[in-house]
């Protein structure tokens, strides 16, 4: 199963605190594992706030937003994830997810936030979310994840504590209608 581009929906029985009514972007899936960004727990730290504790405003003429940063998953804390549409110029760390979308983990693409070259659409997080060989997979088995294709809608425009009920809703599914048991054939 190709889970790249896609959604995880956090079935309310997981209540990992990392992963508790979560939404995850499946950023790379492959026989090494897969890596991810939870796109529903903000951080207390804005763009803008990141952007100064990075020393970025030096520069002139960049208004950085007000956008909050995403706690991207437990796994490398320290390091900023960008998943934005696509841009005419390239990033020096960038990834190419889907055919709009982008991951870049590079300072360069910060540099363009608050001028005409940011990208159309794009979030910040810290840290990711990672899953070994096969364990994604199991977790699936366990009925701990519900599988969407990722929107682009749903990623930029929804706000971040809307999402699960949101992914949950374009299912079909209410938060009423869930049962803490699956059933296996």
């Amino acid at each position: 199963m190709e889970l790249q581009n896609h959604f995880l929906i956090a079935m309310p029985h997981l209540e990992d605190d990392h992963f508790y009514r979560s939404v995850v972007y499946i950023c790379e899936h492959n026989e090494q594992g897969a890596m991810g960004l939870v796109l529903t727990q903000p951080t207390d730290l804005s763009i803008a706030e990141l952007c100064a504790k990075m020393n970025y405003m030096m520069q002139d003429n960049h208004h950085y937003p007000d956008q909050v940063v995403l706690a991207g998953g437990p796994v490398n804390l320290e390091r900023g994830f960008i998943l934005h549409t696509q841009t005419k110029n390239a990033f020096m760390h960038s990834y190419k997810v889907a055919d709009n979308l982008y991951l870049t983990t590079s300072a360069d693409v910060v540099d363009t936030f608050g001028t005409p070259e940011e990208p159309e659409k794009y979030l910040v997080t810290l840290g990711c979310a990672s899953w070994s060989p096969e364990q994604l997979e199991k977790e699936i088995a366990n009925n701990d994840w519900l599988i969407i294709p990722a929107s682009e809608r749903l990623m930029f425009d929804v706000p971040c504590e809307d999402r699960w009920l949101e992914a949950n809703l374009s299912l079909g599914i209410g938060i009423d209608n869930f049962t803490y048991q699956a059933g296996h054939c």
